[in-house]
C-alpha cells in the first residue's frame, strides 16, 4: 500500500489525531468541504485511515495500522541525511518547479518515493510548503536555496543573459560606417537594425488596437505615440475591482452548492404546500 502513498496523504496523516473528524478537517488543511471529504474517501479507499459515523452526525478519522506504520517510516527516514535525490529535489525546485506534478514529471520518480523525500527536506528545514484548495505548492527556505546555490542556479536559466552595454560610436566611426538601407532615417547606424524592426512591428500593434483614424509613417510613429500611464487613483480602482471580482469567486465556488440545495429545498417545500393549499 506504501506505492500508493503521496504527499498530501502524507499531510493529511500528519494531521490526524484523537478529534479529528471529517466536518472539521477542511478548515485544518485550507480546503473546502467536499473536496476534503473527497480527499478522505480516497485515502480512506488506500488504508490509511477510518471514517466512523458517531451520534450527532460527526465523521471521525481515525489511523489505520497501515497508516501508522507510514508516518513511522516517514519519520525514520526524515532523520536521514541528504542525498542524490534530496539534491535534485531541491534544484527542480530552485529552476522554478514548485507544485506535485512539476516535480514528479520532471525526476520520474515514484509518488511514494517523492513523498519521502519531500517529508525529509521539510523536516530537516530545507523546504516549506503550503496546502489550499486540495493542492501543495513548494518553495525553497533560506537553507534550501543556498545549500543548492541559489544564485548560481539562477544565472544558468537560458532567459538570463547578460546586459549588454551600448557604446555610442565615436565621430570618427560614424564617418567609416556608411548607412545601411534596412535602417530607418532616425536609427543610429550602431543600433541593430532588426531590434529597431522589432520595435516598430510592436508599435504598429499598438496603432492597430487603439483604432486611430490617421496612419503615421514608421519612421515618426515611435516619436509621435505616447502611452498614457494610469493615476494613482485609477490604479487603486483596478485592485479594488480585481479583489471583489476574486473574492466574489471565491464564494461562489465555495457556498454555491449549499446555495443550490437550499434552493432546492425551498422549492420541494413550496411544493408540498401548493399541493396541500389545493388539496383543501
Amino acid at each position: 500500500m506504501m506505492n500508493e502513498l503521496n504527499f498530501l496523504d502524507l499531510v493529511i496523516l500528519k494531521r490526524v489525531d484523537a478529534d479529528s473528524s471529517v466536518e472539521k478537517f477542511g478548515g485544518i488543511i485550507n480546503t473546502s468541504f467536499f473536496e476534503t471529504a473527497n480527499l478522505l474517501g480516497t485515502i480512506k479507499i488506500k488504508g490509511y485511515i477510518d471514517i466512523e459515523s458517531s451520534v450527532g452526525g460527526i465523521s471521525k478519522v481515525t489511523l489505520t495500522d497501515a497508516g501508522n506504520s507510514i508516518l513511522q517510516v516517514a519519520e525514520q527516514r526524515g532523520k536521514e541525511p541528504i542525498d542524490a535525490l534530496d539534491n535534485a529535489i531541491l534544484h527542480a525546485l530552485a529552476g522554478g518547479a514548485k507544485e506535485l506534478e512539476s516535480l514528479t514529471s520532471q525526476l520520474n520518480i515514484r509518488a511514494a518515493d517523492l513523498s519521502i523525500h519531500l517529508n525529509k527536506l521539510a523536516s530537516q528545514g530545507f523546504i516549506d510548503y503550503t496546502v489550499r484548495s486540495a493542492k501543495v505548492s513548494f518553495m525553497l527556505t533560506e537553507q534550501g536555496f543556498n545549500s543548492v546555490g541559489g544564485v548560481r542556479v539562477q544565472q544558468k536559466l537560458p532567459t538570463e543573459e547578460a546586459p549588454q552595454t551600448i557604446r555610442p560610436a565615436s565621430s570618427e566611426e560614424t564617418e567609416e560606417l556608411p548607412p545601411r538601407a534596412d535602417h530607418p532615417a532616425s536609427a543610429p547606424p550602431w543600433v541593430n537594425p532588426e531590434d529597431v524592426e522589432l520595435q516598430e512591428k510592436k508599435e504598429d500593434v499598438l496603432h492597430i488596437l487603439k483604432d486611430e483614424p490617421e496612419h503615421k509613417p514608421h519612421e515618426h510613429r515611435h516619436h509621435e505615440h505616447h502611452r498614457r500611464q494610469l493615476t494613482e487613483k485609477e490604479i487603486k480602482e483596478l485592485e479594488k475591482r480585481r479583489r471583489f471580482f476574486s473574492k466574489l469567486e471565491h464564494y461562489l465556488s465555495e457556498y454555491a452548492p449549499y446555495a443550490i440545495l437550499a434552493l432546492v429545498v425551498l422549492a420541494i417545500f413550496i411544493g408540498a404546500l401548493y399541493l396541500s393549499i389545493t388539496k383543501v
